[in-house]
């Protein structure tokens, strides 16, 4: 996919939970305090002193795995480790022919809507590695990944604390061998693909701890089945969160392919990749350790899932408004050197024209949309052949106009 993907537009988002008629009204702020840092941070670090938690060791990631499903199951959720072989020769650790200890856990529906189920997830194994590239026995794996485990189970927690019921399934997962080359989750993905399951989302957490500035962003990771997804984890992580989301450009997105998520994409299942912005230094070293992490923007990090996964798992009892009025505009990249992205959203349907101007109001780019539904729309435009400067980007629609700077390089 050549383009950029450019997204996501911040507009009113309500979500009210209502539990069952004998409980009181829980709105989503309620559920999101009770996302505790402290909580995150204890996951973290049961998860570090297990010392070794690469795949490949004596023994593998059983008890890892055993841990995960223990909680799992604390929680009310029914999980097990699900157990797989895999052999070859890799390029770190050789010739290998091993057992991996995936954990899966599953929140049944209080009354299924559909045929859909939603995922999260998280790998659970981890590598350290000195300068020279040669294994070490201690890795510690705190922000790679145990901070993305963390957020898997602080869901359950939060699922268990208020008896929340979906009209979805959710799998809570957590994988062995990431590192290796995802082989938890191609082994997942397949065996779902050839059962004919059916997945809403995938959201997959992986190395979502490290931030070390007061500027908090979130990469969120695309794939081309499911824009709409992204656009919406932009939405949700915008409205209940600190964090910034950062979306990539199709140039910049690569990572895509380098966690558990992609495996589900190759499968044909719709997901989004979340990752701290700023790229941890301690990046599979054993100083990848617990103290090195940021747990109130891990908390953050955990309200985006919460969010996202009371939309897609179609909670029981939350409803959700979203209220927009006049056409509302994003540009990405911007600044941007060629091609950009608008993301906007239309409250009715409407013919569209995109108006790009210099700042004295002389029209240097027009192009037509066309008649379009009501909802959220993209639009790739072209700003290859424009002298760099700043430029006005108007949409117009029947509803009115919707304008942004633009920056020219």
């Amino acid at each position: 996919m050549k383009k950029i993907l450019a997204f996501f537009l911040t507009f009113s988002l309500s979500l009210t939970l209502q539990l069952h008629a004998q409980c009181p009204t829980v709105d989503i702020e309620t559920l999101m305090a009770d996302i505790n840092a402290d909580s995150l941070r204890q996951t973290v670090l049961d998860l570090q002193n297990f010392g070794n938690r690469y795949a490949l060791r004596e023994g593998g990631n059983q008890n890892v795995a055993e841990y995960v499903a223990g909680r799992l199951n604390a929680y009310g959720i029914p999980a097990i480790v699900d157990t797989f072989h895999e052999s070859g020769n890799h390029w770190i650790g050789g010739p290998y022919d091993q057992l991996f200890y995936n954990v899966k856990g599953i929140l049944a529906p209080s009354a299924q809507a559909d045929d859909s189920l939603v995922l999260i997830g998280a790998h659970l194994d981890a590598i350290a590695m000195d300068p020279g590239m040669n294994l070490l026995s201690y890795t510690p794996g705190a922000d790679d990944n145990a901070s993305g485990v963390a957020v898997m189970l602080e869901m359950a927690r939060i699922c268990h604390l208020h008896g929340l019921q979906f009209s979805r399934p959710v799998h809570f997962m957590a994988y062995d061998g990431e590192e290796l080359g995802l082989f938890g989750s191609v082994h997942d993905a397949w065996v779902r693909q050839d059962a004919g399951e059916k997945i809403a989302v995938m959201l997959n957490n992986d190395m979502v701890s490290y931030q070390p500035t007061d500027d908090w962003r979130l990469t969120l990771h695309w794939y081309s089945n499911a824009l709409d997804i992204v656009a919406r984890a932009a939405e949700i992580c915008t409205q209940y969160t600190d964090i910034e989301p950062y979306i990539p450009s199709s140039n910049a997105n690569d990572d895509a392919q380098r966690s558990d998520s992609y495996a589900y994409y190759q499968q044909g299942f719709r997901a989004v990749f979340a990752i701290e912005n700023i790229f941890s230094t301690s990046y599979h070293t054993d100083h990848d350790v617990a103290d090195s992490n940021n747990y109130d923007y891990l908390a953050h990090v955990a309200k985006y899932n919460l969010a996202m996964l009371l939309e897609y798992a179609n909670a029981a009892t939350v409803s959700v408004n979203n209220i927009v009025v006049a056409p509302q505009l994003h540009a990405y990249p911007n600044p941007v050197s060629d091609r950009m992205m608008l993301q906007y959203q239309l409250a009715e349907s409407s013919n569209v024209e995109v108006f790009v101007t210099d700042l004295t109001g002389r029209t240097m780019l027009h192009q037509t949309e066309g008649s379009q539904s009501a909802g959220s729309h993209f639009a790739e435009v072209d700003l290859a052949q424009l002298p760099a400067g700043m430029y006005l980007c108007r949409l117009h629609t029947a509803a009115g106009s919707a304008t942004v700077k633009v920056v020219k390089q």
